[in-house]
């Protein structure tokens, strides 16, 4: 379900906004957590079994990480987190990895005269999300930076949170954790902080990426043998403008939204053609 699709614009979104509003305060996480669910499961169908696998493994592991007032545990909690760890990078390498392997030796086994069966599984949406939200979670927990969560609706509303769950930005556990308890006492001022925001992300996507689109795609499709230094630098151009209005217009409806739930979302997308190094 695309941000910019009119089943999420004014349908899905209003519905959850007025659950927001109107349900009693300790309620909201759990409207949160269950719109997450559902808009997760409108786009990936029976791949949100991994997800919820996943975080069941997470959630469970999270309070035998936790460091006592002696730390006399160190061994056991490593152990834990190593188990973790393993088990999320696993998944994400199985499951966005396993079909080119797959094909690598079946090709090789071709080469030998012997055959070799290919997997074919569907790439769960936001499979690298939601594994580096685990990650985060697991290692917070272990540093002592934050406490485990005890309640599965705060966790499912940290990991699921549907405004950055298909494609971030990634939120470190340590920094929305003091925001999870249902403490938020003004969701109205939260609306109208976040819908501006949201707006202008909308209007970026919308009217600035998705008609660069189309010259772009008339650009890169040019046969070589026509292609002039007018037309290359084209779509060079117009390709780095799509990318940039594309990538800032989802960051700023995401943080909108979030705030628009009563979550402040980290900044994610700073000048990046001005950086001057990878971080």
């Amino acid at each position: 379900m695309s941000f910019a699709s009119p089943l999420f614009l004014w349908f899905f979104t209003p519905v959850v906004l007025t659950g927001v509003l109107i349900c009693p305060r300790s309620w909201r996480n759990g409207v949160i957590a269950v719109a997450s669910l559902v808009f997760y499961a409108a786009g990936a169908g029976p791949s949100t079994l991994l997800l919820l696998g996943t975080m069941v493994v997470n959630f469970l592991a999270g309070p035998a990480l936790e460091p006592d007032e002696w730390d006399l545990a160190t061994k056991r909690r490593r152990r834990v987190l190593t188990s973790v760890i393993v088990f999320d990078v696993a998944v994400l390498a199985i499951w966005k990895y396993a079909g080119f392997a797959t094909q690598q030796l079946a090709g090789f086994a071709r080469l030998l005269g012997g055959d070799f069966p290919v997997t074919h599984l569907v790439l769960p949406i936001g499979i690298s999300f939601f594994t580096f939200h685990h990650i985060s979670y697991v290692v917070d927990i272990y540093r002592g930076d934050r406490p485990a969560l005890r309640k599965p609706v705060s966790f499912v509303t940290y990991i699921a949170m549907f405004p950055q769950l298909i494609a971030g930005p990634i939120v470190r556990y340590r920094e929305i954790a003091d925001q999870l308890p249902q403490v938020r006492t003004h969701p109205l001022d939260d609306i109208a902080a976040g819908f501006p925001r949201f707006a202008l992300g909308l209007c970026k996507k919308v009217i600035v990426a998705d008609s660069l689109n189309p010259l772009v795609q008339a650009c890169f499709d040019t046969p070589s043998g026509e292609q002039t230094f007018a037309v290359a630098w084209l779509g060079a151009i117009t390709y780095t403008l799509q990318l940039f209005f594309d990538f800032s217009g989802y960051s700023d409806m995401a943080i909108g939204l979030g705030r628009m739930l009563g979550f402040r979302l980290p900044e994610n997308f700073a000048r990046p053609y001005a950086s001057v190094t990878v971080t």
